[in-house]
């Protein structure tokens, strides 16, 4: 015999269905179960996920959208970072931060 159960509707808002999208299926992405020492003070630009983590987080802690075209911005202002691999979390959030004059929201 089947067991019947009732699902609790979820309403989402305009807001709340945009950031869904926009985060996108990161089900396919490398290791992003691994938060090593090496994770939490360098980015990898190789490893999608990471880069697309740090991207996010920074957007976040900025009191910005995280939306595909704040992503598409961010993605461009890397590509323009003079230093070289590895990279350091801490030294491409300030490289950003001075690009715009931002701080992290308390």
């Amino acid at each position: 015999m089947l067991t019947t159960y009732s699902r609790r509707r979820t309403v989402m808002t305009e807001k709340e269905r945009e950031l869904e999208r926009a985060k996108g299926d990161w089900s396919k992405h490398d290791n992003k179960k691994y938060v090593g020492k090496l994770d939490r003070q360098y980015v990898s630009m190789s490893e999608g996920y990471e880069v697309e983590y740090f991207i996010d987080h920074y957007l976040d802690t900025r009191g910005k959208a995280v939306s595909n075209k704040n992503r598409d911005i961010v993605t461009a202002a890397l590509e323009s970072y003079p230093g070289k691999a590895p990279y350091p979390r801490g030294a491409l959030t300030a490289f950003l931060d001075s690009k715009w004059g931002l701080s992290a929201v308390r």
